[in-house]
């Protein structure tokens, strides 16, 4: 917990974020690039515990490739986080304008329609690509996204980093008070954004399948679609290039035409997650393989 840290050990972090900061700031873009990509190679050789938890974790989903294929998509994973890190240290204090310079916007209709429907939406993106650029390219278009989110354990990083989340109108909410004022926004017509693919606690999960094998997953959103009717959005944000992405909004879901028998907390849970499975399926190389999701 950030109360239980040292003081001394949140100044020296916030240091040497500052330091990589200026030095990716000061690179030019291809560069940083290649850097923050090299840095995440060398992450993965100097982290054993991560670089078989993520071998594990694509052996388990691709179990029809081969240790060398295995091996080459947990390079590339290690790489796009080095390289996210790298757009992430550029970006904190660049404008949204700059930002958005740089992003590919596909299906922007599909936003503007389940917005303007009034019936509250969830924006449905897991931690693939650069989720963090989404969301703000989202709010820079007129749809502020509110956002369930663990904060740091460096109060000092934290502040940045919310900083940085809410400079394009989107709110950060922590997990300990967010579902009254997630259902309210809902019921107001707003968006709110929770990222389901992550092992969930035992007792606010269920078991449903993820590639294939029982992940224990949230059912909060089950169990606000369920009160509420909102529309779900699918929305990736996917790396094209060296600090280039494309947004994707795709076709709204609507829960409320889903049979009523075929809505319950378990069914619907099981349905996000084969939508986020999907949209990982997409890009494997950009998903976090670092998250341990199948721990029992």
């Amino acid at each position: 917990m950030a109360s239980t840290r040292s003081p001394l050990r949140n100044r020296v972090e916030l240091a040497a974020y500052l330091v990589l900061r200026s030095l990716f700031r000061i690179l030019p873009l291809r560069l940083a690039d290649g850097l923050g990509r090299g840095v995440g190679l060398l992450y993965r050789l100097l982290d054993r515990r991560r670089r078989h938890l993520v071998a594990r974790n694509l052996a388990l989903a691709f179990p029809e490739k081969s240790p060398a294929e295995v091996d080459r998509l947990a390079r590339a994973v290690f790489a796009h986080f080095g390289g996210l890190a790298a757009d992430l240290f550029r970006s904190e204090t660049e404008p949204v304008e700059r930002l958005l310079s740089r992003i590919e916007i596909v299906g922007l209709e599909h936003a503007r329609a389940a917005a303007a429907s009034g019936r509250g939406v969830f924006f449905s993106t897991p931690h693939l690509g650069n989720w963090e650029w989404a969301a703000l390219a989202t709010g820079a278009q007129g749809f502020p996204v509110t956002i369930v989110a663990r904060p740091l354990d460096n109060p000092l990083l934290d502040a940045r980093l919310t900083a940085m989340r809410e400079k394009a109108g989107c709110r950060i909410l922590s997990r300990r008070d967010a579902a009254r004022t997630l259902l309210k926004t809902l019921r107001g017509g707003g968006m709110v954004g929770i990222l389901a693919d992550q092992r969930a606690r035992p007792a606010d999960g269920i078991r449903v399948p993820f590639f294939g094998r029982p992940a224990l997953t949230t059912t909060s959103i089950a169990r606000l679609a369920g009160k509420t009717g909102a529309l779900f959005l699918p929305v990736v944000c996917l790396r094209i290039g060296p600090g280039r992405y494309r947004l994707v909004y795709s076709e709204p879901l609507d829960v409320t035409a889903i049979p009523p028998e075929e809505r319950g907390v378990e069914q619907l849970t099981a349905l996000v997650t084969a939508l986020v499975e999907s949209q990982v399926r997409s890009a494997p190389e950009q998903w976090l393989w670092l998250h341990d999701r199948w721990r029992s």
